[in-house]
């Protein structure tokens, strides 16, 4: 599929700084508090220490450390993910990677003239609701979702406010979050109403 450059304006809004500090407080913040939690717990009671020399802050210290490092590692795989966030356009088609998550849609299957522009603060009912198989903190979801609405769509949005909604022929729709919705949107009618070069 040859693809064409997008314009900027019509590229997915990337992922902000509050997702991101979402997911490192879930990956890392969060399960050395724990840990540590816990290893205050035990060292309050007559649990013996087998390695480390027995000795319990040297042994917490091994613990802390180690889960610190894997759970780091985890973090950065999963930020890495949340950066691959965006659209191409074929002239009979529209590609959306977001996280680990892709689709190829058919200019064909897009039903343009039932799409809109939403603010996702006032239209609710657009707003990703059941996850069934997506990547989702505060501020960024992206893959399978059920909507509010109860509809099925494929999402990919960063914490905007205003998203384009994309239904299909088939029974799931598109929740895209571009930079300009109104231009991404213009811009699909205006390929779905160019006839293919021969």
């Amino acid at each position: 599929m040859s693809t064409q450059p997008l314009d900027p304006r019509l590229q997915l809004v990337p992922p902000g700084t509050q997702p991101r500090l979402w997911m490192f407080g879930l990956c890392v913040l969060l399960p050395v508090l724990v840990t540590a939690a816990a290893l205050l717990a035990v060292k309050s009671g007559d649990t013996h220490w087998d390695f480390a020399g027995g000795e319990p802050v040297m042994v917490g210290m091994a613990i802390i450390g180690a889960e610190s490092l894997l759970m780091s590692a985890i973090w950065a795989l999963l930020d890495r993910a949340m950066r691959r966030h965006r659209l191409a356009l074929s002239g009979d088609s529209l590609q959306i990677k977001t996280s680990f998550y892709s689709r190829i849609v058919p200019l064909s299957e897009l039903r343009l003239d039932q799409a809109r522009v939403v603010d996702l603060h006032e239209r609710t009912e657009f707003k990703p609701g059941l996850k069934t198989n997506g990547y989702s903190v505060p501020g960024f979801h992206s893959g399978h979702f059920r909507l509010r609405n109860r509809e099925k769509a494929f999402v990919a949005v960063a914490g905007e406010r205003r998203a384009l909604w994309l239904p299909t022929a088939h029974d799931v729709g598109l929740l895209l979050q571009p930079q300009q919705p109104d231009a991404l949107l213009n811009r699909l009618r205006e390929l779905a109403t160019t006839p293919p070069r021969r």
